[in-house]
């Protein structure tokens, strides 16, 4: 028999630790159930996990599995709940060191979606560029294109960062709002729903300029760090291409200003 399990939002931790330790507490084994983010659930010819009668209890995984857990639900690979399922399964049926195993499989998986969602919140926080709403006294907006579904987990930083303005973070599929009282989280939006901020731009890319360091410049670097695919969110990105021709120039100047030490005469 098979069982259908939904997670709504796909990246709830909540909801997908509430039915997979039922799942577990039913005795349902991972190849028995499907698994569906809620954002795209199919009519599949199989009972709600939740109608599963218990069979037993006493479920315990390490605090570590959670949290792991948390950032994995947020990778878009539509298979991460139900290997999360498969592992939180092997070590409730004993397994206890299992996350301690980098070899195996399954934990190197889970591995790999950890680092890509560590590295999308790392981006998110880095470029995400506010702009000024026309009219609106401290309100800002921005518009940013995650690769995960990382906005709910990424938005308290920017509450605590921006604590003091009122600002919206809208993406394709997920929007934050803090109103200067509460966070909102509520569907995504569109890029054209963000202003124009030519005042702002010019002053973040005149910032940009006087912190470029010509000497330390490493383009291939660059590009780890800033991916071409952010450059057009990136006002700062538009004075780069002058900076880097300019870069050579810049350190021969800074070198011939260098004050000279004069050698000690020989004895």
């Amino acid at each position: 028999m098979s069982w259908r399990a939904v997670v709504d939002p796909g990246w709830s931790l909540p909801c997908w630790r509430a039915l997979a330790r039922h799942g577990w507490e039913a005795g349902i084994a991972p190849e028995s159930i499907e698994w569906e983010d809620g954002a795209q659930v199919a009519l599949l010819p199989a009972q709600p996990l939740q109608q599963a009668p218990v069979i037993r209890g006493g479920l315990q995984v390490p605090a570590a599995f959670l949290d792991l857990a948390g950032r994995v639900l947020c990778h878009r690979d539509p298979a991460r709940h139900g290997l999360l399922y498969r592992v939180l399964w092997r070590i409730g049926e004993g397994e206890r060191g299992l996350l301690e195993r980098a070899v195996d499989r399954d934990i190197h998986q889970l591995a790999r979606m950890e680092k890509a969602v560590r590295r999308d919140v790392h981006k998110m926080k880095a470029f995400v560029r506010f702009r000024a709403v026309p009219g609106q006294d401290d309100t800002f907006v921005a518009w940013y294109e995650p690769e995960h579904g990382i906005v709910d987990r990424v938005a308290p930083f920017f509450l605590r960062r921006f604590a003091g303005m009122r600002w919206s973070i809208l993406t394709p599929s997920r929007s934050a709002t803090w109103d200067g009282e509460s966070l909102w989280l509520g569907p995504g939006g569109r890029s054209d729903e963000v202003p124009a901020d030519e005042a702002g731009e010019a002053l973040w890319q005149t910032y940009y300029a006087s912190i470029f360091n010509p000497a330390r410049l490493n383009t291939r670097m660059m590009r780890q760090e800033m991916p071409q695919k952010f450059w057009r969110l990136l006002p700062e990105t538009r004075v780069l291409p002058q900076l880097v021709r300019e870069a050579g120039r810049r350190v021969r100047d800074m070198a011939e200003l260098a004050p000279r030490r004069e050698r000690p005469p020989r004895q």
